[in-house]
């Protein structure tokens, strides 16, 4: 398997699947994207790829480059899917420039919403060290192509929702036995009081699937980067005592029983749905967190996760498959990999 990410292992990885940074960027020299003409977006990208040539040096990997305008809507699916460019990219029709590293932590895309999206994600609780990394990419960017900034409001986005920092801080959190209990929506509601969002990770109709939650801060403005990081991972480190403490209180016979119930369906199955699949990985997960489960190798279950969406399954594969036959490649998939998860002798 190659070397990703995801495949590394993190601090409070049992529940914290992902640390992410977001940063939103534009530049002086040119209008806000929803006003840039065809030329004036080649000029963007021409200008980004040629100014920025100690990159790869400053991020410390290797990047590939990919335009947008060259991609099938396949390839652009698995692109978002595997969370390198976010959803507003994969359906506009103008063309973007995305940046991606070769271990897939890193993504900027260049001709979005905004003229630079900037992205670092880490497996486990690391949020501090992963906007430090993020800051130095930051800055060298703004050394080339001086940002659009105002020291009374901040960084410039085109929409006010960003204003400020630009900054958008995530956890990706795996809740499944705190989102099955009374006062889950109780702590929702709580964390709008501190700026905080909680969501649904997927979300299949009005159905959570996955029990996997995103927290991130919903102010950018009038607080700096550290503030608003500290804010979400106090809310964070709530969260996952609340699940640990449910997770020491299940009975051991109730716990197996449900992931092994699953890792049954997994092992057997000839055709799963995403939600089906996103289900019993949750299991799984909770099952390779607490010890009933042993995972070899480099292999995640959060990988496993990303892998069943539609579109990176026929990326896998290498072939366009309808709904049914993707439900066949999705049994087929989790079944290859599953050689490398067992059950812990009782």
């Amino acid at each position: 398997m190659d070397e990703r990410w995801y495949h590394r292992p993190g601090e409070n990885d049992d529940i914290i699947q992902v640390s992410r940074v977001r940063l939103l960027r534009n530049f002086k020299k040119w209008v806000f994207p929803g006003r840039m003409t065809e030329k004036d977006r080649e000029e963007l990208m021409t200008e980004v790829d040629t100014r920025l040539p100690r990159l790869p040096e400053i991020l410390g990997q290797s990047i590939q480059k990919l335009r947008t305008d060259e991609l099938t809507e396949a390839e652009k699916l698995t692109l978002q899917e595997r969370l390198l460019i976010n959803k507003a990219t994969l359906e506009q029709q103008e063309k973007a420039l995305v940046y991606a590293s070769a271990d897939e932590a890193f993504s900027m895309t260049v001709g979005g919403a905004d003229h630079v999206r900037l992205l670092l994600s880490e497996h486990g609780q690391n949020l501090y060290s992963l906007y430090e990394r993020l800051e130095q990419v930051d800055s060298y960017i703004d050394s080339r192509i001086p940002y659009a900034f105002s020291k009374k409001i901040g960084f410039k986005t085109s929409t006010l929702a960003n204003v400020g920092t630009g900054m958008r801080a995530y956890y990706v959190m795996h809740l499944p036995l705190l989102s099955e209990s009374r006062n889950f929506q109780t702590l929702s509601r709580e964390m709008i009081k501190f700026g905080v969002v909680m969501k649904e990770a997927w979300i299949s109709g009005a159905k959570t699937i996955g029990g996997l939650y995103v927290l991130y801060n919903q102010r950018t403005l009038g607080l700096q980067e550290k503030e608003l990081m500290d804010i979400l991972t106090n809310v964070a480190n709530r969260l996952m005592g609340e699940e640990r403490e449910l997770r020491d209180k299940l009975q051991q016979l109730s716990l197996e029983d449900r992931v092994c119930r699953s890792y049954g369906i997994l092992k057997y199955a000839k055709q799963l749905d995403f939600p089906e699949g996103c289900k019993h990985l949750s299991n799984i997960l909770l099952g390779a967190s607490t010890g009933l489960l042993t995972v070899r190798g480099d292999l995640s279950v959060y990988e496993l996760m990303l892998g069943i969406f539609p579109g990176n399954l026929q990326f896998y594969y290498k072939t366009q498959a309808d709904d049914a036959e993707v439900r066949v490649l999705r049994a087929k998939y989790l079944q290859e990999y599953l050689k490398f998860i067992s059950l812990e002798e009782s």
